[in-house]
């Protein structure tokens, strides 16, 4: 509320005030003086920071309201044109709900099938009819179309709650998948349960059939699903026995066993199933799933009370959902140019860079410090910049900070290049004041098309007429004004690429020179890389990062 009170104040007496005084940085015009607006250009020092590993447990898809959507987790083979390949895969813990414990089958079970169902994000197109009772969709965020090996294991590597050493939650990262898992608990042989040689996912819905195993296999009903990765195990099907029965071993055999008595017993019983994701055709596709909808379920039939040889059975589940311990692995092979590029001996950290490197998952972002260094004042003495701003008595009606594409180096262009990114107090992750005015003041947040969220304070990607990126334009006006008048600390802002500027939630990182890097968890779900020009001196001059003031100020007599 001060925020938007403030910046009431400033509206109301830049017109009305009528004393003779021009008073205050920022906040105030009182007086019937001659005066005149001016803009002033200020080059900030900008350069990049690159993850070694980030942060993958506990990731948010999005906000709506209040409400955190969890388990954003991205499958599959991402080509970016200009940083490289990145490889996503998933391991989680499957989990039955807490009533469902202590774990029955009945008499006498025999275990149907299993089934694994990883939900894709979709979207209704077309709705059923008389003639064509399927729902018609269309997949949201999926990425290519070449097809990749999808590998799925169960896995013998026991996630923890909590860190032993701290008893704080267990923070689980991009690498450790690949680095620090051993390999014969995630990916042994002998654990595989499914390979599908070449995966695309698809937009069809699923048709499910349901028979009534009593009367001669007639149709029940048939359950329509949204569009999923469906892997189905049945004692049908010679080639599903041994799958089968392993089943059969660790589950309905085990009845009465202290393993399937409660929660914390069963995950360091059957620790988790692994998704892997391998590169086939130098192309691939990434998707994201929607694990928080993820199960995996175990058909069964068993005696009833009254069951004799041949009399009916009754059938039930085990749902076992994907929850608790999900993590993303993610392993990005960096353009070997941009990789040197991004050495910290190789940033100037004084100076500033020619070039900024963003790039989602567990890429890179760049660090923009403003007025930080010396310029030559009106008496010709060098000094701080801030210092000088502060002193000059303006009234800041409008700050940019304008970032233009390296279009020499972004040579794809068009769809591979991130519509958003998102700015941010590069020590505690916090969004900046000109965010909080676009939600409060202008109420321009759009928790149903986030692409359109926010559009003041972090615009969106400004295209060419060839569908090319040009700039990205972040209005700083609120943040400059209380910078001025000593309100907030000069603090270094962070920029990243964002998949949705409603989400706020923070995750970490380690980069060479730091470790537990404050990253936006929306950077960390994004696939998505650009090249800003920074403010280097091989950039051209109207390509050149800076923040442009407009303010005004008493006219000199």
């Amino acid at each position: 509320m001060a925020i938007k009170t403030i910046t009431v104040f400033v509206i109301v007496f830049a017109f009305f005030a009528c004393d003779d005084d021009f008073n205050s940085v920022g906040s105030e015009v009182i007086g019937d003086v001659n005066f005149e607006e001016n803009t002033y250009s200020a080059v900030p020092v900008a350069y990049s920071k690159r993850f070694n590993r980030v942060r993958t447990n506990s990731l948010i898809r999005e906000v709506n309201g209040t409400q955190l959507v969890p388990h954003a987790n991205l499958l599959g083979i991402y080509n970016d044109p200009v940083y490289g390949k990145s490889t996503y895969s998933i391991l989680s813990q499957v989990v039955p709900t807490p009533s469902r414990f202590p774990l029955t089958f009945g008499a006498n079970p025999v275990l149907d099938s299993v089934v694994i169902s990883l939900p894709y994000f979709s979207t209704i197109t077309e709705s059923p009819t008389a003639n064509n009772p399927a729902t018609i969709y269309g997949l949201d965020s999926v990425y290519g179309g070449q097809p990749f090996r999808l590998s799925i294991f169960q896995s013998d590597f026991f996630l923890r709650d909590f860190d032993p050493t701290s008893n704080d939650g267990q923070v689980y990262y991009s690498n450790d998948i690949s680095s620090n898992f051993p390999e014969d608990q995630i990916e042994n042989s002998s654990n595989l349960l499914r390979t599908i040689e070449s995966f695309v996912p698809s937009p069809g819905e699923r048709a499910l059939d349901e028979f009534d195993v009593n009367n001669n296999d007639s149709l029940i009903e048939t359950t329509r699903e949204t569009p999923r990765l469906r892997v189905v195990f049945s004692k049908n099907r010679p080639e599903d026995q041994l799958i089968v029965e392993r089943f059969k071993k660790q589950f309905l055999d085990k009845v009465g066993n202290i393993v399937l008595s409660n929660t914390n017993n069963f995950i360091n019983y059957y620790r988790g199933i692994y998704f892997k994701a391998e590169d086939i055709s130098g192309g691939g596709n990434l998707l994201y799933v929607n694990m928080a909808d993820a199960r995996m379920t175990l058909y069964y039939n068993s005696e009833t009370s009254s069951t004799t040889d041949g009399d009916a059975r009754q059938t039930g589940e085990l749902e076992l959902l994907f929850s608790n311990a999900i993590i993303n692995g993610m392993n990005t092979e960096f353009n070997s140019d941009i990789a040197t590029a991004l050495l910290p001996e190789n940033q100037d950290k004084v100076n500033g860079e020619e070039s900024l490197y963003l790039k989602g998952g567990d890429g890179s972002f760049a660090v923009i410090d403003l007025f930080s260094g010396q310029i030559t004042n009106e008496n010709g003495e060098q000094e701080n910049e801030l210092d000088f701003l502060r002193r000059q008595n303006w009234l800041i009606n409008e700050a940019n900070l304008r970032l233009y594409v390296d279009q020499e180096k972004m040579t794809s262009g068009g769809s591979t290049e991130p519509e958003r990114i998102y700015v941010f107090d590069l020590e505690t992750g916090a969004v900046l004041a000109d965010y909080a005015l676009d939600i409060t003041l202008f109420g321009l947040q759009n928790f149903d098309a986030p692409l359109f969220s926010i559009p003041s304070h972090l615009g969106r990607l400004s295209r060419q007429s060839d569908g090319r990126g040009e700039f990205y334009n972040i209005r700083l006006t609120q943040h400059v004004i209380n910078l001025l008048n000593g309100d907030t600390d000069n603090i270094k802002i962070g920029v990243a690429v964002s998949q949705n500027v409603n989400s706020t939630t923070l995750a970490i990182g380690d980069t060479p020179e730091k470790e537990r890097e404050v990253i936006p968890t929306s950077s960390i779900v994004s696939h998505e890389g650009t090249i800003l020009y920074g403010n280097g001196n091989d950039v051209p001059e109207s390509k050149r990062l800076q923040l442009e003031i407009l303010y005004t100020s008493e006219k000199d007599n």
